[in-house]
């Protein structure tokens, strides 16, 4: 027995013209498009089959009007991301004339068969060049305007002739010290390439109101749908924040949190990653992709660990500290739209950037500030490093031994103190461990402690309290 919800009746208007759908198309293409459906508008398409869409043959014909490739179940162009409902709509326009029930269940069929058809392998990632609006710039210096097949473009036009960025320095000069400004051309410039050989994030630290967030508006322009935004807390323990990353440049958290991480894990890796790593989307299997976004956050406070005080944390940090706003200083509403015109020479200063990062093997430009300003994070989320610095407390001398209970006693003596929190004694010990050569320690496990009972401690340390 039929149903009429199932029903797929084909209705052919007699003198309707078809235009394909021109959404993924430049203007001129979509007029030759539109030209060709003219020419042949009384001639059935060849997916017709009596009352019947051939999905195969549809995807096929659908493939020769749009260069499409199906990579990890994502659809692409020569420009980058092309999201499933564009698709859905380019299909739905192209359908429509020729089905007068089940439109909707009829575009979810063909666009997964069109994901079988269109599947790819992924392409190899290159950091050599830069896909720009206008063509491909090597980091060498040479264009092309030849377009080249990307996960995501750039909306930059390359322009050696585009003037000085002058709004865009202003802002910067009253953003951040000069010294600073270097390291911020620099971390630009290496936005532009997929790669996170630097394994590096940059931490924009003010108190408020300095007009860090104009930067992550400007960025947004420059990459579209090449970044995303979030929160370094979801980052981290939500298993399916991570797919948000893939085939972006970068991810920017424009407020971040002040409460601590309770874990470091996949930060770590996502600022290191050079292999693929594996993405989860929700009800899709896991699968394994390279992710190269570089992580950016602006916030008033550093980022602290709950439990990880590990120098690896840290020093994949890059902390920048703003001016504070000046009194009198009178905001432009219009600043963001002001820079965001500069962009072609925002790009060129930004490109120099990039080339002297590169010469200098991926290590940035940075400040004295800027290493004080990563030291006294360190210390200020690990209160260890203040006890081991404080010299009425501790003193180093060689072979003198001291038992783990009772330096750390001592520690938590000097906490009470100093009104710092003690950390966990296991936190505590696998700090001292993980730093041993830093403070010439070695561990011994048969040494004499205060009770004069054999205990695990350590030699080269002893407390003077």
């Amino acid at each position: 027995m039929n149903s009429v919800e199932n029903c797929t009746t084909l209705i052919v208007p007699p003198n309707e013209i078809i235009v394909p759908p021109q959404a993924l198309l430049p203007e001129d293409a979509r007029q030759e498009k539109i030209a060709e459906a003219i020419d042949t508008s009384q001639v059935p398409p060849l997916w017709l089959c009596g009352n019947k869409i051939l999905d195969v043959a549809f995807c096929v014909d659908y493939l020769t009007r749009y260069d499409l490739r199906c990579i990890n179940g994502n659809f692409f162009d020569i420009d980058g991301t092309i999201s499933d409902s564009e698709v859905e709509s380019n299909i739905y326009e192209m359908i429509k004339p020729f089905i007068s029930c089940g439109l909707v269940n009829k575009v979810k069929q063909l666009v997964g068969t069109l994901k079988m058809e269109a599947f790819a392998l992924p392409p190899e990632i290159t950091y050599d060049r830069i896909h720009l609006a206008n063509g491909t710039l090597y980091t060498n210096g040479n264009f092309v305007e030849e377009k080249q097949p990307c996960f995501s473009r750039l909306n930059i036009t390359y322009d050696t002739a585009a003037a000085p960025p002058d709004v865009f320095f202003n802002y910067l000069c009253g953003l951040l010290e000069s010294e600073d400004i270097p390291t911020i051309q620099e971390w630009l410039g290496y936005l532009f390439i997929p790669c996170a050989k630097a394994q590096k994030m940059l931490m924009l630290i003010g108190n408020g109101g300095e007009g860090k967030s104009r930067l992550g508006i400007l960025l947004k322009s420059f990459f579209g749908k090449g970044l995303a935004t979030g929160s370094l807390q979801a980052l981290e323990t939500s298993r399916f924040a991570r797919a948000s990353l893939e085939n972006t440049y970068c991810f920017i958290d424009d407020d971040m949190k002040m409460e601590a991480l309770p874990q470091t894990n996949t930060l770590k890796t996502l600022v290191t990653a050079e292999d693929e790593i594996e993405i989860e989307r929700k009800n899709i299997q896991p699968y394994q992709a390279k992710v190269y976004s570089r992580i950016m956050a602006f916030g008033n406070g550093t980022l602290s660990s709950l439990y990880d005080k590990s120098d690896a944390f840290y020093r994949r940090q890059i902390i920048v500290t703003t001016k504070p706003k000046h009194p009198e200083r009178i905001d432009d509403p219009f600043l963001t739209e002001k820079m965001i015109s500069e962009k072609s020479g925002i790009f060129l200063w930004a490109f120099e950037g990039l080339q002297r990062l590169l010469a200098n093997d991926f290590r940035f430009t940075i400040s004295e500030r800027a290493k004080q300003n990563l030291l006294q994070s360190m210390e200020s989320n690990c209160n260890i490093i203040s006890f081991f610095k404080a010299k009425d407390w501790i003193s180093f001398v060689p072979e003198i031994f001291i038992s783990t209970k009772d330096l750390y006693a001592h520690y938590v003596w000097w906490c009470d103190e100093n009104c710092e929190k003690p950390m966990q004694q296991r936190t505590f010990s696998g700090y001292i461990n993980q730093n041993l050569d830093k403070y010439q320690l070695r561990i011994d496990t048969n040494g004499i402690g205060s009770s004069g009972h054999r205990s695990r401690g350590y030699r080269g340390i002893t407390t003077r309290k």
